[in-house]
């Protein structure tokens, strides 16, 4: 992924770092991407403060260790670990690319399997509208016909 990274220190302070994480390689938080991200921020924390870290950041590092290919808890355990000074390496939005990705990755798949499909997407209620028109048509004529 092409996005750049930025190097954020945080101080725990008395609250705490004030923002929750999912991801890791027994629990990914998006397909096919194993990565530790920011899935919320709390006012009370020193990462709502200091105003850097958002929702949706792909944590790569916590003081120099890498979580690219670790479980969940074992970030969990980094973030806790951590000390009073936090330094982390972040990737900002990368959940919204990653995501996006995937979802242009889908649609190509599906298109790939499926190329016409959304040509004739207009085709069959065409076809029941004149076929509805045409049966209402005979109806009158046959109507007046037989009168």
């Amino acid at each position: 992924m092409d996005l750049p990274v930025d190097e954020i220190n945080l101080a725990r302070g008395t609250i705490g770092l004030g923002f929750n994480i999912r991801g890791g390689v027994d629990n990914p938080h998006i397909q096919g991407d194993t990565g530790i991200f920011v899935t919320k921020i709390r006012e009370d924390g020193s990462a709502f403060k200091d105003g850097r870290l958002k929702e949706g950041d792909k944590v790569l590092e916590v003081n120099g260790v890498d979580l690219s290919r670790v479980t969940h808890q074992e970030a969990v355990g980094c973030f806790v670990n951590a000390g009073e000074d936090v330094n982390m390496k972040v990737q900002h939005g990368a959940e919204a690319v990653i995501t996006k990705k995937l979802e242009n990755s889908m649609e190509k798949q599906t298109n790939e399997r499926n190329p016409g499909e959304k040509g004739r997407s207009w085709k069959l209620p065409v076809v029941l509208l004149f076929v509805g028109v045409a049966g209402a048509g005979a109806l009158l004529y046959w109507r007046k016909k037989f009168r």
